[in-house]
């Protein structure tokens, strides 16, 4: 199974070599595709100093933000032959386990549409992040009851067309496009699904990070969300952040 790790990235250039390190040193061969998404820091030229590091890299003619970015990556690994895309943020890492136990889950059993490892944050807090291995369509009226990292078929992802633009809010650049993606994979029935319940994916928090808005864009993403899928029951308080449900976030 090729695995290809989708990586948009834009200002990375601190965190993107430990990222892409962390990608080379998987016990599953693994390979990284990047949509840079036009940095001013110096990212897009230290990426063309090493080659070495990534299977694919396109920088994008304009700002794309997180979901066109994403996808940018993606075509790169579809278009290079992976069998599953791994997505991923740049100034993240992997366990070195992360693939080999994800692609174990995806191909065992008659097979995975996706699996969804527990992630741990670092840096400025030190939370895991877990994952439902139950949701139902209901679960996503609150917040993903998913976190957004995953090993996806590539089925999967050719079948819903990656991420949707249509879920970013205007004026940002992304906030949580991944609720729309999830939302989209249970209604299109993809859920045959597994959760490692092992943080095998690590979170960097640190400033300036763009889940750094999140909050102050919550009620804009949820009239988003709402007016996407009128037909889930979203409740009254959907608006109120942080949001109240079962929680997929945990204390480590």
């Amino acid at each position: 199974m090729k695995i290809g790790v989708i990586i948009p990235a834009r200002n990375a250039l601190p965190y993107l070599e430990e990222m892409l390190h962390s990608v080379q040193a998987q016990t599953h061969a693994a390979h990284a595709y990047i949509a840079e998404d036009r940095s001013d820091d110096g990212t897009h030229e230290w990426l063309k100093e090493h080659p070495e590091l990534w299977a694919g890299m396109r920088r994008n003619r304009r700002r794309l933000g997180w979901a066109g970015s994403l996808n940018a990556a993606a075509a790169l690994a579809l278009g290079d032959g992976c069998d599953a895309l791994f997505t991923a943020s740049a100034d993240d890492r992997l366990h070195p386990e992360c693939i080999a136990r994800c692609a174990a889950l995806l191909a065992g059993d008659g097979g995975r549409d996706f699996v969804v490892p527990y992630a741990r944050q670092f840096g400025e807090a030190d939370h895991v992040q877990a994952s439902l291995s139950d949701a139902g369509l209901d679960d996503f009226v609150r917040w993903p009851p998913l976190i957004d990292k995953a090993l996806i078929r590539r089925e999967v992802w050719q079948a819903l067309g990656g991420y949707s633009a249509k879920a970013t809010p205007p004026g940002t650049f992304g906030t949580a496009e991944d609720w729309d993606w999830w939302i989209r994979v249970w209604k299109a029935g993809l859920t045959r699904y597994s959760v490692v319940e092992t943080p095998l994916y690590f979170v960097r928090v640190h400033p300036g990070q763009l889940s750094d808005t999140r909050g102050q864009h919550h009620a804009a993403t949820v009239d988003l969300l709402r007016s996407l899928h009128p037909d889930l029951p979203w409740p009254e308080d959907a608006h109120v952040w942080p949001p109240q449900h079962r929680t997929t976030r945990r204390q480590g």
